[in-house]
């Protein structure tokens, strides 16, 4: 597998896994998302991080799609390598964003997702 068809492969998985968990939890809309406070705080609430320490396959994992209209869907989600699947998809969160910070955007670069260690 070549470098593009990895890059293919991670946007399709990113495109893929916002539109499953669309299905299942509403968007939450806002003007601009702050990184610090609408991904960091979400990953420190206590249920998830006592499922990321006992869990060793689960990863915290936020993954952005630009869409057509300029803004932004995010999603905040625990996902398990071992399986492929999202934690507790009912837990997720989708955030519809008009805007993303400085430090939102640094984190993702050109990328459609994050893994935040």
């Amino acid at each position: 597998m070549g470098w593009l068809d990895f890059l293919d492969d991670v946007w399709d998985f990113a495109k893929a896994l916002i539109e499953k968990i669309a299905e299942f939890v509403k968007a939450v809309f806002i003007h601009l998302l702050s990184f610090s406070k609408h991904i960091i705080n979400w990953f420190k609430d206590p249920k998830r991080l006592s499922n990321l320490r006992n869990n060793k396959n689960a990863i915290a994992v936020t993954v952005k799609e630009n869409l057509d209209n300029g803004n932004y869907n995010v999603v905040d989600c625990l996902f398990d390598k071992s399986t492929n699947e999202v934690i507790d998809i009912s837990d997720s969160v989708l955030y519809e964003a008009e805007d993303l910070d400085q430090e939102t955007e640094n984190a993702f670069g050109d990328k459609p997702m994050v893994v935040l260690q």
